[in-house]
């Protein structure tokens, strides 16, 4: 049985010494700089390396990959826009197959080296937390002039009426004074 650990460059792990080898181990460490998730530009800002340890294993072939990852983003308050850190922590669990071999359930390579640089940008995104405050009790923005609320009230009627019964309010004519 191999065990070594390998640092990856590029998010590329070279498989070389696992492929024939049933039952052949590899770990995995590395730390990788994103700038930002293709795809989502200026919507997610990494304040700290992609770290990810784990391990590959060589199973009849197939290469199963089960590792742990985390790193710390910055991401857009759901209600006022201020920038908020969040870190995020995910598991990779992922089987990888040579293009010689079928398997509809893994991914497949060619070649010695794997590409992790797709799997592990699925795995974060779905990570990521759908909605992000900077305070519980955030107030937002106002819906008519933009106004921080946090920061101070900007005086806008922000009075809402149902677009449906706007039809019977105007039969009670609410508006006027009697």
């Amino acid at each position: 049985m191999l065990g070594t650990t390998i640092g990856v460059i590029d998010m590329e792990i070279p498989v070389s010494q696992l492929l024939g080898r049933n039952g052949a181990t590899q770990g995995i460490s590395f730390s990788e700089d994103w700038k930002e998730i293709a795809g989502y530009p200026d919507v997610v800002v990494f304040l700290e390396p992609v770290k990810i340890e784990g391990i590959l294993t060589n199973e009849n072939g197939i290469l199963m990959l089960e590792a742990e990852g985390h790193t710390m983003v910055e991401l857009p308050c759901s209600r006022c826009l201020r920038p908020v850190s969040v870190k995020i922590d995910f598991k990779l669990k992922e089987k990888f197959t040579n293009a010689g071999i079928f398997n509809e359930e893994a991914e497949t390579f060619s070649g010695d080296y794997i590409n992790l640089t797709d799997v592990i940008r699925r795995t974060m995104i779905a990570a990521m937390p759908i909605k992000v405050l900077c305070k519980e009790d955030c107030k937002g923005l106002c819906s008519k002039c933009g106004q921080d609320l946090n920061q101070k009230e900007c005086g806008c009627d922000t009075t809402y009426f149902d677009p449906r019964f706007e039809g019977l309010r105007a039969l009670f004519k609410v508006d006027e004074e009697v």
